[in-house]
């Protein structure tokens, strides 16, 4: 029988099964997470009861659960640099088979691109539906003119916007400048209020 610590952080008993193989880690779900660790990860595979240690390469993770017939553990994962990891659990019966854990740095989201609006000209009351083409266009804002304009929305990908032109001063060629939260594009050849 083992104690492990719970998430409420109270311990409790588990009945170690026996397994005559020692303990196998099959996965871990999800296999990679942040390096700032703290997420939950699920451990599955056999003789895994009365787990008494997980390690993400050298640095023990904090168990949370396990189930008495030794086919999951849950845990916390530790803190650490990127770079993929084994990750071991130990039982008395032994040390399981490394699985290997990335864990990744936050990504940085790549500044929004414009080719094009469609159309590229309309009449100076606005109310003209667009679309603004080019990439990472995902929660973008439209000004025209430096006047924001009606953002309905971008398809997944992100080389989509969707608006509604808003009223112009007077008639001419005017800039129209896409922003996220990555940085700032101008659409080339802008926008012709006729």
């Amino acid at each position: 029988m083992s104690t492990i610590a719970t998430s409420s952080g109270q311990s409790q008993s588990v009945t170690q099964l026996p397994f005559p193989f020692g303990p196998l880690l099959l996965a871990v779900l999800p296999n990679s997470g942040p390096v700032a660790g703290g997420n939950t990860v699920h451990l599955l595979g056999a003789g895994l009861s009365g787990a008494t240690s997980v390690l993400f390469g050298t640095t023990p993770a904090t168990i949370v659960t396990q189930d008495v017939l030794g086919l999951t553990v849950t845990v916390l994962v530790p803190a650490h640099a990127a770079s993929t990891v084994p990750v071991t659990v130990t039982t008395s019966g032994g040390t399981s088979n490394p699985v290997p854990y990335t864990y990744a740095t936050p990504s940085t989201p790549a500044p929004p691109t414009a080719t094009s609006i469609i159309p590229a000209s309309g009449p100076v009351a606005g109310g003209t539906p667009f679309v603004i083409t080019g990439t990472n266009l995902n929660g973008g804002t439209v000004t025209v003119n430096g006047v924001p304009a009606t953002v309905v929305g971008s398809d997944p990908t992100g080389i989509l916007l969707f608006g509604i032109i808003p009223a112009g001063a007077t008639a001419g060629n005017v800039p129209v400048v896409v922003t996220t939260a990555a940085g700032t594009t101008t659409v080339p050849s802008g926008y012709t209020y006729i």
